[in-house]
């Protein structure tokens, strides 16, 4: 595929754009693992689209039909769909910037049922909250738990908290690991910070940077911190709890508790104010509460 794809002369082809382009996004942007593991999800299922184009207006017409065929094979969810269309999206603006194409091509987004997630219950979040663990995971697990539920931080975020990242002076977390790349300062809790002094009084590896850090020192993995989290969550009788619910629960009781999206926006590190919108219909169920006290029906007896 020749530059700008016009002619017809040995040139990259997309499969290996897409291994340039994951490895810009490895070394240059310094990506996690898991959004790694995402690009090349997302690839995988564009590919058999992808693998034949050799020109621009190719290439315009593989990414509708390709969606439009996933669709209509009913084998990806609209949403899974949409989702390996955002990293497709990336690609292609990046294309775009390094001149493999000299227009703009973007996949459009087909419309897609809102899932709200099934939030704990406050028994439940009393529960993990007063959870006391014995084993030394269970501690490093537990903790990150209470910091995500306090602060809405990433699971990925909190585990790659440098112990120089900890300000227990001003109340403060800066998030070095951000997505994006983007670093941001966060406020914690008095409670927060009471927990956290504790912890790092004994458990972090003595040599290591890291506040979560396993034996070798090394941040603690996702998978085996999920795991031990769902654990935990059998023993309070909260078997479905998750890192990424965690947010989504801290992110509800923030806007329950009167705080504004503009804030909540940079609290949870959007970029765009969209995605934060989200949460507004998490904490739609409390508007029938309101309703309720401040209906007039209710309020006379009919």
């Amino acid at each position: 595929m020749p530059r700008q794809m016009e002619s017809q002369t040995a040139s990259p082809s997309i499969v290996a754009l897409t291994a340039s382009f994951i490895s810009e996004r490895r070394y240059l942007q310094n990506v996690s693992p898991k959004t790694l593991e995402w690009y090349k999800n997302s690839f995988k299922a564009f590919e058999p689209y992808l693998s034949t184009v050799s020109d621009q207006s190719g290439l315009r017409s593989a990414v509708r039909k390709a969606v439009m065929e996933m669709s209509e094979a009913g084998k990806l969810s609209p949403t899974s769909i949409n989702d390996y269309a955002r990293c497709v999206n990336a690609f292609l603006k990046w294309m775009k910037d390094e001149g493999h194409i000299s227009e703009s091509v973007k996949i459009p987004k087909i419309k897609a049922p809102e899932k709200i997630p099934t939030l704990l219950s406050d028994s439940q979040v009393t529960g993990l909250i007063r959870y006391k663990p014995k084993k030394r995971i269970e501690r490093r697990v537990h903790t990150m738990a209470l910091v995500i539920l306090d602060t809405g931080m990433r699971v990925d975020e909190v585990a790659h908290i440098r112990k120089q990242d900890v300000d227990l002076d001003n109340l403060l977390v800066t998030v070095q690991k951000a997505k994006g790349g983007k670093q941001r300062i966060v406020p914690i809790s008095l409670a927060l910070r009471r927990t956290l002094f504790l912890y790092m009084k004994t458990e972090p590896h003595p040599m290591s940077e890291f506040v979560f850090s396993t034996r070798d020192g090394m941040p603690q993995t996702y998978r085996n911190a999920h795991r031990q989290l769902k654990l935990i969550g059998s023993r309070v009788g909260a078997p479905g709890v998750r890192f990424h619910l965690l947010r989504h629960q801290w992110a509800t009781h923030y806007l329950r508790s009167g705080g504004s999206v503009a804030l909540l926006r940079r609290q949870l590190g959007h970029s765009s104010l969209e995605t934060t919108l989200f949460y507004e219909h998490l904490a739609t169920g409390d508007l029938s509460k309101v309703h309720e006290r401040h209906s007039l029906l209710a309020s006379t007896n009919l």
